[in-house]
């Protein structure tokens, strides 16, 4: 088989798993990402991360859904670094730490997605998790909406 050919199969293969993924199709998606995951394919690594940590079309691994997610954000894939830090402040998959959660909420809202921005100024504004701080709450509330004008 020529090299070309199994770049289409390879690319083929990861259309169809996130077409399956995004239909909820997910044990037909997880049969297609898994291995493309394997070969380090970070969408693959992300979606799989995203089945694992919420039971979806298997049963749920938080702890492997967290690895999934670190390895996908080493090749900087936008969301996993916005999932990192959910894991993070839930505690899902990983020990539950506010210092960690928030840094990579920041890392995640370098690549200028709203979620983390959002998130930021909730904790800020909430005062629960972190020190209140309204003002960065603020900062982080006005960076998101410009995103979003």
């Amino acid at each position: 088989m020529s090299d070309s050919n199994s770049t289409d199969i390879y690319n083929a293969d990861l259309s169809s798993g996130i077409t399956a993924f995004d239909t909820k199709n997910f044990t037909m998606a997880y049969q297609l990402l898994a291995p493309l995951a394997a070969q380090g394919n970070a969408e693959s690594q992300w979606r799989l991360g995203m089945m694992q940590m919420n039971g979806l079309g298997m049963v749920e691994n938080q702890p492997l859904g967290f690895e999934n997610f670190i390895l996908a954000a080493k090749q900087d894939h936008v969301f996993a670094h916005h999932m990192i830090g959910v894991a993070y402040m839930t505690g899902e998959g990983v020990e539950k730490d506010i210092d960690k959660a928030i840094e990579w909420f920041e890392k995640a809202a370098e690549f200028g997605i709203p979620g983390p921005m959002y998130t930021l100024g909730m904790l800020y504004e909430d005062g629960k998790e972190v020190e209140k701080d309204l003002e960065k709450a603020q900062v982080w509330y006005n960076k998101a909406e410009q995103l979003n004008q």
